[in-house]
């Protein structure tokens, strides 16, 4: 069932970008995760993808949303459009630990700029891998940030080595 649904979530999100005036191939593979679905890049790529992304998780939501609509037990569908998703992962990761690293420096908090759920989570996970931090969200909706503190605890990073006698 779930290869069937698979080709219809293809077939739906080949449709919908079709609607914004592109024509696609899209890829459906069945992982563990879910349907992931993914179009390679086009010249129309950052009009699919959006700011930060938004056009896509719009699209990807469609496409849910219909495919849930048909069958409720559906596998959860993921969305990629020219690698954008890993891309984004990379980088928020690295972020992570840039400002782990000037937070255990510098001995203060340090607040992000605001960011969706699926980013905070990116972010929150990546930072529970790293010892000396400590993260939560704050804000409510689009403002909803993320706050990374010092781990209470935790002595702040020397940039000298002790003196020896």
């Amino acid at each position: 069932m779930n290869s069937l649904t698979a080709q219809i979530a293809k077939q739906r999100l080949e449709e919908i970008i079709s609607f914004l005036g592109v024509n696609v191939d899209a890829t459906a593979e069945v992982t563990e995760d879910g349907i992931e679905l993914s179009v390679d890049a086009t010249p129309a790529t950052p009009r699919l993808i959006g700011h930060r992304g938004e056009t896509l998780r719009a699209i990807e939501y469609l496409v849910s949303q219909m495919i849930k609509r048909q069958e409720p037990d559906a596998p959860r569908i993921l969305v990629d459009i020219a690698g954008y998703k890993q891309a984004r992962r990379r980088t928020l990761e690295e972020l992570a630990h840039e400002v782990a690293s000037r937070v255990m420096k510098a001995d203060q908090s340090e607040e992000l700029a605001p960011m969706n759920p699926a980013e905070r989570r990116i972010v929150h996970m990546t930072l529970r891998t790293i010892a000396g931090v400590h993260s939560e969200s704050t804000g409510v909706g689009k403002g909803r940030r993320i706050i990374v503190s010092p781990a209470p605890g935790q002595p702040a990073e020397q940039d000298e080595q002790p003196a020896t006698d």
